[in-house]
């Protein structure tokens, strides 16, 4: 079994990284070579939310289906795996003074057994790596999104 932590200090508010996170149209496009992560059904958010997750590992591609166990406003967002390969994950999220730290756990298992765990090792730094530059889109991507100027504040600067 895999595990890996990761945080980031993202210069925005606590509800615009969660937010954020928290859509699911989202998740592709800061998730490093995570090609899918589509809803189940109509709930797209919250406890109870189900979502087909495919990602890419070296050259498999690992499918799974994940629940949404937790899901706290502006606090955490949890899944677990029910189907495909196996994982359970967590992102959390804190105020600092800087603006938020997010933090991203996850613990995964690769298939297959014995091979699946020398496999494991093997790929361990390479799943870090992709989940650290993960976080680190995360953080980018939303940094950005909140220096954009809202239509109310355009709408003052033309007054």
């Amino acid at each position: 079994m895999g595990h890996i932590t990761t945080s980031e200090q993202i210069a925005a508010p606590v509800e615009a990284v969660f937010a954020y996170v928290d859509d699911h149209r989202n998740t592709t496009k800061y998730m490093k070579d995570l090609t899918k992560w589509a809803p189940v059904g109509s709930k797209t958010h919250g406890k109870g939310a189900k979502f087909a997750v495919a990602m890419k590992a070296g050259p498999m591609t690992l499918s799974s289906v994940v629940d949404i166990t937790t899901w706290t406003e502006n606090r955490a967002i949890g899944w677990k795996s029910t189907e495909g390969f196996k994982q359970t994950g967590k992102w959390s999220f804190k105020a600092s003074a800087e603006g938020t730290e997010a933090t991203f756990d996850m613990d995964y298992e690769l298939p297959g057994g014995i091979a699946g765990r020398m496999v494991s090792r093997a790929a361990d730094p390479i799943v870090r790596g992709n989940i650290e530059q993960s976080v680190r889109n995360l953080r980018s991507q939303v940094e950005k999104a909140s220096k954009k100027p809202t239509a109310s504040a355009k709408a003052r600067r033309k007054a």
